[in-house]
């Protein structure tokens, strides 16, 4: 443990006040069900109105919590062709206090490509706000081996505020048709400085890119012939490339009735001498005729930097206003777990 915690303070150190920062934003497995963190064109994309929960508890075992907590709102005005939303987000480290809140709002608009297939553009505006509590970090001149103490002050160069706002924006597109969905997004096109040190030197967010897209087949009358139950299959995937990382992730689903199972795979690429991270992710959950949506997630590492440390939770759950019953004939194909597959 105590050699745990030294790692994490250099990496703290390291990460949050090096004059050479390249950050990376915080990511759900459950992708498809974060839909505007995804990007901003899901905005209305289901035309009837939806609130949504995400939560993901990361790398528990470290005995240091990484959380990411999110809640978004969105909607659809049929006159305008119009969708809006709204999100707040928060990520937090508990061995410094690392906060990261974001406050978002989302808009786009349907053009109607023909009568079974659009394509949405969307924009987002946010502000974020980064903070950090100074008192817990360790340097090294502050470690005095010999006496095998801790000294309370460093000549090392701090922050010169240990909080800051800034904003941030974000732009998408979306395809969508009866059976398919394909999008592309770019995020932190500002590029906003996110160090805390003085003269900001080399501390701007990398641009997100990201092209994501999903499958959707109905198995009732192919496949199943015992009855009138929703049997559906899907496959989402999402590819995202910031700074010196690039990811993959692909996610099979299938729905029998109200239940929600799926297998997926991810892996990150680092452009650098540090080896892949790959990961296993196991999905089950539930739909319900009510509108309502729930599911857990459980992510395997599979390359292991820590014995209890290689896991990753995560729960997401959503509200629709199933009012609007023209949107099961005409919306199209959402990511898994973010539509209602009754045709």
């Amino acid at each position: 443990m105590r050699k745990t915690k030294i790692i994490l303070l250099l990496i703290a150190c390291i990460v949050f006040c090096s004059k050479n920062l390249r950050a990376q934003d915080f990511q759900f497995t459950q992708f498809y069900a974060a839909p505007l963190n995804l990007s901003p064109a899901f905005a209305g994309a289901m035309e009837v109105t939806r609130i949504g929960i995400n939560y993901r508890k990361q790398w528990p075992g470290l005995g240091y919590d990484f959380n990411a907590y999110g809640l978004y709102f969105d909607t659809y005005i049929d006159e305008t062709n119009v969708g809006f939303g709204f999100s707040a987000s928060q990520f937090s480290e508990s061995l410094l206090n690392i906060q990261s809140t974001d406050l978002a709002g989302y808009l786009s608009y349907k053009l109607l490509l023909n009568h079974q297939s659009f394509l949405r553009f969307g924009g987002q505006l946010g502000l974020v706000n980064r903070s950090l509590t100074l008192q817990e970090m360790v340097f090294g001149d502050q470690i005095d081996l010999l006496n095998r103490t801790v000294n309370p002050s460093t000549i090392d160069l701090l922050p010169g505020e240990d909080s800051k706002w800034y904003p941030d924006i974000s732009f998408g597109a979306l395809l969508q048709a009866p059976d398919f969905w394909f999008g592309m997004s770019s995020s932190h096109l500002s590029r906003p400085n996110i160090g805390f040190l003085e003269d900001g030197i080399g501390n701007n967010l990398p641009i997100k890119w990201g092209v994501h897209g999903g499958y959707v087949k109905n198995l009732d009358r192919r496949l199943f012939k015992t009855g009138e139950m929703r049997k559906v299959f899907s496959v989402s995937f999402n590819y995202k490339r910031q700074g010196t990382f690039q990811q993959i992730e692909v996610i099979p689903q299938i729905q029998v009735e109200n239940f929600i199972g799926g297998l997926g795979f991810r892996n990150i690429t680092r452009f650098n001498e540090l080896p892949d991270q790959n990961s296993i992710n196991a999905v089950l959950g539930f739909s319900l005729l009510n509108g309502i949506t729930m599911a857990y997630s459980y992510d395997y590492m599979l390359n292991k930097f820590s014995n209890p440390a290689h896991v990753s939770h995560e729960v997401s759950i959503y509200f629709t206003d199933l009012l609007k019953k023209r949107f099961m004939q005409t919306i199209l194909p959402c990511p898994p777990s973010n539509a209602d597959w009754r045709y």
